[in-house]
């Protein structure tokens, strides 16, 4: 017969009750039935080694098979950037970059043909040489993106994320090389296809 008591431990005549229970949960040995409290050390699950020893295999493990894909709590999330964005965010970026770096091509050869440059920073750039010119675009683009992947799930304003605002990026990079199609096909007469 099993009995509670007052205390909050069980009181138990027989004995095979005692042991059904400690087969049950071993970490109640003898804390809840019927004598005073035992005390067992937790077992160690750590393993031996020490899995941030290796940076290499912890980037590669953490990039593969991340832990961490949001914030604990609701509450923290304008307090802390995550290192896990879904999938659709590198395609933006990368398809960013990649218009970024076709514009250059672009504004080179309409350069060749005839046409000036709009934008006042780049053409001070060019000044300098096309060697400045393309690594200062594609620098500023890839500094920029990293930044801007980097905080992709903050918000920007009101309920307009940072993911967003690179969707309208890459929006307006397709918008300028549809544009420079048009400058090839209809103004400077060439055929770039």
């Amino acid at each position: 017969m099993v009995q509670h008591s007052g205390s909050g431990r069980i009181e138990a005549d027989d004995p095979q009750t005692v042991a059904s229970a400690r087969a049950l949960n071993p970490g109640l040995a003898q804390s809840a039935i019927g004598s005073e409290p035992a005390y067992e050390p937790p077992v160690e699950r750590r393993r031996e080694e020490n899995r941030r020893k290796s940076v290499l295999r912890a980037f590669f493990y953490g990039n593969f098979r991340p832990r961490r894909r949001g914030n604990r709590r609701a509450t923290d999330e304008h307090l802390f950037l995550v290192d896990w964005h879904e999938p659709r965010i590198l395609y933006l970026s990368l398809c960013i970059l990649l218009l970024s770096c076709t514009d250059a091509l672009f504004t080179l050869n309409l350069l060749n043909a005839g046409a000036s440059e709009a934008n006042a920073v780049m053409a001070s750039m060019l000044e300098q040489g096309i060697d400045v010119f393309l690594a200062s675009k594609i620098g500023i683009t890839s500094f920029s993106l990293v930044i801007l992947v980097v905080a992709a799930r903050r918000k920007f304003i009101g309920s307009f994320s940072v993911e967003h605002l690179l969707q309208v990026f890459c929006l307006g990079y397709i918008m300028v090389i549809y544009y420079e199609i048009y400058l090839f096909r209809f103004v400077f007469k060439l055929d770039i296809f």
